[in-house]
């Protein structure tokens, strides 16, 4: 099968999105021809061709207005992608690519399908003007005119059936999958006995700023582990420094077998998202039977079950409440471990790449 993919971002842009999308790219390549077609940004230094095998991806020039890149070759390349692809699978995050790829395929005859990782939602004065209107409009029309929809939660699938008025029988729920050779369990005993940890970019979304400051209704010999980087940085260590926090560290990125390692380590994760899909930190912190402490969205709380104790309004006091309760119950702890390493166990890469095999071979059949 000839497959492309087109994502606004890929690795080593940091974001759970593009790490999706690589690793799908990368399991597809093993049975089919693949083709990732993306931008440079975060990546300027690196070849604008790379091929391994099966798999090709190709990182455009690229420029970002707001959070959105801009990738003017784009229809271009699915215009002349030879041979014909059977599929072109593009990775929602971002406003322009949806319409590039509906005009570039549609154009062919090819079927898309539309790989929806998030709810977004505005950032900015002009995006809570201008978003809505995008969405229903624009958006709406590119998800209606998919072959198929694949949403990752079923609270995501129904969020977005609702909203865009689709027909509930072309959208399919994937879950994101986790790397069980490298985010393995580690021995409950073994855990420090009073360290928070917080993982991915620094960012309003991420909501980062309440688990610094729940940390100032918690005891001072609880620390919190920050690993990530992103543009609320500063503003974070400002934040610590206003409080007089001495129990925060700032790691930035790791590399995937530390990041395994500080998850071992872990009391509990927190996740205290304004909004989310299903977050890779989640199901990373899941397979090393680490308890979690999120916020209470219909996706983490599908996803996580047992393993997680959501809390309705993550303000600093709430969160704080939550981790202390959870720190003086080490028996409560050891359940949600367990019950995070059963679940965790679901989520596997080989099993999302063989879901969206047999979503393509409906497309193909003209079943979608």
């Amino acid at each position: 099968m000839e497959i492309v993919q087109v994502a606004g971002l890929f690795p080593p842009h940091l974001g759970g999105e593009e790490l999706v999308a690589q690793q799908l790219a990368t399991m597809q390549a093993r049975r089919h021809n693949v083709t990732v077609y993306t931008s440079d940004i975060d990546a300027r230094t690196m070849p604008r061709r790379q091929q391994d095998g099966r798999l090709q991806v190709f990182r455009d020039r690229a420029w970002r207005v707001g959070n959105t890149p801009v990738l003017p070759r784009l229809t271009g390349r699915l215009l002349r992608h030879e041979p014909r692809p059977d599929v072109v699978h593009v990775h929602v995050g971002q406003a322009l690519l949806p319409e590039m790829v509906r005009f570039g395929a549609g154009w062919r005859g090819v079927p898309y399908v539309a790989h929806v990782h998030l709810m977004v939602r505005p950032s900015s004065t002009a995006g809570r003007l201008l978003l809505p209107l995008y969405q229903r409009t624009l958006y709406a029309h590119f998800l209606r005119r998919a072959a198929l929809v694949i949403c990752l939660t079923e609270a995501m699938r129904r969020t977005v059936v609702a909203r865009f008025g689709l027909n509930p029988e072309r959208v399919a729920v994937v879950p994101n999958g986790v790397d069980g050779e490298v985010f393995t369990p580690g021995p409950f005993a073994g855990r420090a006995p009073r360290e928070l940890l917080i993982a991915g970019r620094l960012t309003a979304q991420k909501n980062v700023a309440a688990a610094v400051g729940a940390m100032a209704h918690l005891p001072r010999d609880v620390t919190l582990r920050v690993v990530g980087d992103g543009e609320d940085g500063a503003a974070l260590r400002a934040q610590v420094a206003r409080l007089g926090l001495t129990g925060v560290r700032f790691e930035g990125r790791l590399a995937p077998a530390e990041l395994a390692a500080a998850y071992q380590r872990a009391t509990l994760v927190l996740m205290p998202s304004t909004h989310e899909g299903q977050p890779l930190v989640l199901l990373e912190a899941m397979a090393t039977g680490a308890p979690v402490v999120c916020s209470a969205l219909p996706e983490l709380v599908e996803t996580a079950g047992d393993a997680a104790l959501p809390v309705e309004e993550p303000t600093p006091a709430a969160l704080g409440a939550a981790i202390r309760a959870l720190l003086d119950d080490p028996a409560r702890r050891r359940r949600m471990a367990d019950a995070a390493l059963r679940r965790a166990a679901t989520y596997t890469w080989p099993a999302v790449a063989s879901a969206v095999d047999e979503l393509y071979d409906r497309v193909r059949a003209g079943r979608g």
